[in-house]
């Protein structure tokens, strides 16, 4: 109800988003922007998590290869359209993308070479793949941005999350980083976890704190109706927190980052210095390779096939694996870079007027005068930026357009590789 209510208030969209299935010509993809992200997926897991919502399957060697070369063959399939323009960075994430690192090298080494990158290269990291010899490697290909995904340090919530890992495998994994020097290490740590005390959280955030990390995102778990966690919890009667403690969760969360030196940088993300991030998501414009990933640029929004065989399949074919694509009006491509613009807590008028070439406040008067009203932003010179509140208002949004718009999205797309139209 609370995101037709706000498609309806701020879109002044009575429809619900429609996506329909890619055919060739529908997409322009001479309009990529003259500077643009990519993002590579690697589905594949050693186990799968059950609060995990994101494209996966269990890793096979065999598939492993056929995916890489599939890779390779929708890298070549857009190079021409990469010409002259410049990349801002790589993104590899998974799944647990370090488990094809020998084919990642190919596919970096291409990057590099056919696309004229040079640049910052980012890939999350599994804990239990830590070792002197992969971190050797990543160092070798450029990767100067990793994300460690620990989630917790309480060993029986990790084992309950299908976490195949304990605190000492981390300790010995973050002070293996450390020797390292990464340009930015960022750990993710999730709270509201099934049974999770508060005292619990603090015991997580001294503990990473105690590291010499870049960044630390920390965000809730969001329980994703196409997973199987939701029944997990109900069979062994775990309690989680309501939105209300959430939002003093939030603050606690702030005070013992500030007592440790790190300042927010994002609604979910601390660092020492706000130009060192490592942010896959924010990005204004992106392509993505691989299977289930998504790309943004132009007036287009679209998904590749989840299916990793219909994926490998249809890039042996010379064909691109799009599945289904968002034709975004103008006025959705606006709030849709306000909506990440609002995850930084900073949204800059004079990028909007760049970009647009529209007077934001004008544009989205009730949405601006509403957070004003508020008291979920304020003014600082150019830029509108998120207070306590609207920071709180905002995990409150996120968390209900993965449920309710992402899950519907990422479930069709799991169970159908070739959908014909979806609105959500």
């Amino acid at each position: 109800m609370i995101t037709d209510l706000l498609r309806r208030m701020i879109l002044r969209k009575k429809e619900k988003f429609v996506f329909k299935g890619y055919k060739e010509g529908l997409i322009d993809f001479n309009n990529i922007d003259d500077e643009i992200g990519i993002y590579i997926h690697i589905p594949f897991c050693k186990s799968i998590c059950p609060y995990c919502p994101f494209n996966k399957i269990v890793y096979d060697k065999g598939k492993a290869q056929r995916y890489k070369q599939a890779l390779m063959n929708e890298l070549t399939l857009y190079k021409e359209y990469f010409k002259h323009k410049k990349i801002t960075s790589v993104y590899i994430g998974g799944g647990t993308p370090t488990l094809l690192i020998s084919e990642l090298e190919e596919i970096i080494e291409y990057i590099k070479a056919s696309y004229g990158f040079n640049g910052d290269i980012g890939i999350e990291i599994h804990p239990t793949e830590v070792s002197d010899t992969l971190l050797r490697r990543i160092k070798t290909l450029g990767i100067n941005l990793i994300s460690l995904g620990i989630q917790t340090f309480d060993d029986e919530t990790l084992k309950f999350l299908g976490r195949c890992y304990g605190e000492s495998e981390i300790d010995k994994a973050l002070s293996l980083i450390e020797k390292y020097n990464f340009k930015c290490l960022d750990v993710d740590i999730m709270t509201n976890l099934p049974g999770q005390a508060v005292e619990d959280i603090k015991n997580d955030l001294k503990k990473v704190y105690s590291y010499k990390i870049d960044q630390l995102s920390i965000y809730p778990l969001i329980v994703f109706p196409m997973t199987n966690l939701s029944k997990a919890i109900k069979e062994k009667n775990l309690s989680r927190y309501n939105e209300l403690r959430e939002g003093k969760i939030l603050k606690m969360i702030d005070e013992i980052s500030k007592e440790h030196g790190y300042t927010r940088t994002s609604v979910w993300t601390y660092g020492k210095d706000d130009k060192n991030r490592y942010t896959s998501v924010t990005r204004e414009k992106f392509v993505g390779f691989g299977a289930g990933a998504s790309s943004h640029f132009g007036n287009y929004f679209y998904l590749n096939t989840f299916n990793v065989d219909e994926y490998i399949k249809a890039l042996q074919e010379d064909k691109k694996p799009i599945n289904i694509v968002n034709l975004m009006t103008e006025r959705e491509k606006m709030i849709f870079w306000i909506f990440w613009r609002c995850y930084d807590g900073v949204i800059d008028e004079h990028r909007f007027n760049q970009l647009f070439n529209k007077d934001m406040k004008k544009e989205f008067k009730l949405l601006f005068t509403s957070m004003k009203l508020l008291g979920m932003a304020k003014n600082d010179g150019s830029k509108v930026v998120l207070t306590d509140f609207g920071r709180y208002i905002y995990h409150f949004v996120e968390k209900q357009y993965s449920i309710h718009y992402l899950n519907k999205l990422w479930e069709e797309s799991m169970e159908q590789s070739w959908i014909e139209e979806i609105s959500i």
